[in-house]
């Protein structure tokens, strides 16, 4: 059984819009993310509440056959009311950093993530499950299941695949680090941002 942890696709926005939908590169993304996935058996297709989340999953959705599921656990780490210039400036810093060093509000929303990707893989009954979420969130996953306390540990591209696994006591493992492969060249973005649009 494994979570798939798939990264929106680009936005057409930056962080001027708190919820834009996916550009026209983020939809040939999605495509291409759910035409590599529609040999998998997906018991579940979970997505954040955002809307180039929802965008995203839309083509895999259809491929699968799955009501994909809104859930707030997976959504992206800042509250779509902060103010632009307040996302634009922490982003970097944050990014840098670890989660040893965040406030607890921040370390509990991290907490938050696992919990949620665990109950998945629980639920699933030793099935596979689709989670399509947000740079952050898959990175803090990816961090749980390799023991690294960054926040960024590796690179998270637009419609990424990574795929974790629930192994002995609730521990999470990594399968397979963020995967591009069935992107072109020229559709990989978001290699270095969190930020919509990138």
């Amino acid at each position: 059984m494994a979570l798939y942890l798939v990264r929106h696709g680009l936005a057409a926005a930056g962080v001027e819009d708190p919820d834009p939908g996916l550009s026209e590169v983020g939809r040939r993304q999605a495509e291409l993310t759910a035409e590599a996935l529609a040999g998998n058996s997906f018991v579940r297709l979970v997505v954040s509440p955002l809307r180039r989340t929802r965008e995203t999953a839309e083509p895999a959705a259809r491929r699968l056959g799955l009501a994909p599921e809104v859930r707030r656990e997976v959504a992206e780490v800042f509250d779509p009311a902060m103010p632009p210039e307040q996302r634009r400036a922490m982003i970097a810093p944050f990014m840098a950093s670890r989660w040893g060093l965040q406030p607890p509000g921040l370390q509990a929303w991290r907490e938050r993530v696992l919990a949620a990707l665990r109950e998945f893989a629980e639920q699933a009954a030793g099935r596979d499950v689709l989670v399509v979420s947000h740079y952050i969130a898959i990175a803090a996953a990816i961090g749980e299941a390799i023991g690294d306390d960054r926040v960024v540990p590796l690179p998270v591209p637009n419609c990424s695949v990574t795929i974790v696994e629930v192994i002995a006591d609730g521990r999470l493992g990594l399968r397979q680090p963020p995967s591009v492969a069935h992107l072109p060249e020229p559709l990989v973005t978001g290699l270095r941002t969190a930020l919509p649009g990138g």
